[in-house]
C-alpha cells in the first residue's frame, strides 16, 4: 500500500514538473514574441544596415547588384520616416528589408558558389589549352630569321598566358570570382587565337621550297616535251 501511495506521489510529482516546463517554454516563446513586437524602429534600423553592411562587406554587390540598391533606397525611406516621426511606416518598411536582405544572403551564397565552380572548370580548361601550346611550340623550326621572330612572340605569349593564370588562381583564392570570370574568359579567347595560328602555320624555308617546285614543273615539263619531239 505504501508502495502504490509512493508512486502515485512519483507520478504525481513528474507531472506537475512537466506542466511547469511546459509553461516555462510557452511563456519563454510569449516572451520572445512580444520583445520581437516591441521592437523600436531604431533597432530594425541597426539590425538592416548591419546586414547590408555584412553583404557588402562579403562581396554581394556583385552578385546582387540591383538587390541591394532596392535595399539602400528602402533603408533611406525608413530614416525618413523616423525623421518625421512615422514609426509605423519606418518599421513596415524596415521588417521588409530584413527579410529581403535574409534572402540576399542565400542568394549571395548560392551564386557564389556556382560562380567559383565555373571558375574552377575554366582554368582547367586554360591550363590544357595553354600546355597544348607550350607543346606545339617545340615543334617550331626556328632556321630563318622569320622562323625565329615567330617562335619569340610565341614564347612570349606563353609566358604572358602563365602569368595571367596565376593571376586567376590569385583572384580565385581572395574569391573574387566576378574578375576572374572576366579575366578567364579574356585569356581563352586569346589562348585559342594563338592555338589556331600556330595550327595554321608552317616553316618559311617550307613554303618557299613548294612554291619552287609549282614554278619549276611547267618548264621541267616543257624540257622533256621537247627532247621527246626531237627524237
Amino acid at each position: 500500500m505504501r508502495a502504490e501511495l509512493f508512486l502515485a506521489a512519483r507520478r504525481s510529482q513528474f507531472s506537475f514538473r512537466k506542466t511547469i516546463w511546459k509553461a516555462g517554454y510557452w511563456w519563454a516563446l510569449l516572451v520572445l514574441f512580444v520583445v520581437a513586437c516591441a521592437t523600436s524602429p531604431s533597432e530594425q534600423l541597426n539590425q538592416a544596415e548591419g546586414l547590408l553592411s555584412k553583404l557588402e562587406n562579403s562581396g554581394a554587390d556583385a552578385y546582387l547588384t540591383y538587390e541591394l540598391a532596392n535595399a539602400r533606397r528602402k533603408l533611406e525611406e525608413a530614416r525618413k520616416f523616423i525623421r518625421k516621426n512615422r514609426f509605423e511606416m519606418a518599421s513596415q518598411y524596415l521588417s521588409s528589408i530584413c527579410q529581403t536582405l535574409d534572402s540576399c544572403s542565400v542568394a549571395f551564397l548560392q551564386k557564389r558558389q556556382a560562380a567559383q565552380q565555373q571558375c574552377q572548370q575554366q582554368v582547367v580548361a586554360l591550363l590544357t589549352d595553354i600546355n597544348s601550346l607550350g607543346g606545339m611550340m617545340t615543334g617550331l623550326p626556328r632556321q630563318s630569321y622569320i622562323d625565329q621572330n615567330r617562335y619569340d612572340i610565341y614564347t612570349h605569349r606563353l609566358r604572358r598566358y602563365r602569368e595571367e593564370l596565376d593571376i586567376l588562381q590569385k583572384l580565385m583564392a581572395q574569391q573574387d570570382f566576378p574578375t576572374a570570370l572576366q579575366r578567364s574568359a579574356r585569356l581563352q579567347f586569346q589562348v585559342k587565337q594563338s592555338l589556331a595560328g600556330l595550327a595554321g602555320s608552317t616553316s618559311i624555308p617550307d613554303k618557299f621550297e613548294s612554291q619552287k617546285t609549282i614554278a619549276e614543273t611547267p618548264a621541267s615539263l616543257a624540257a622533256s616535251t621537247s627532247r621527246s619531239g626531237s627524237r
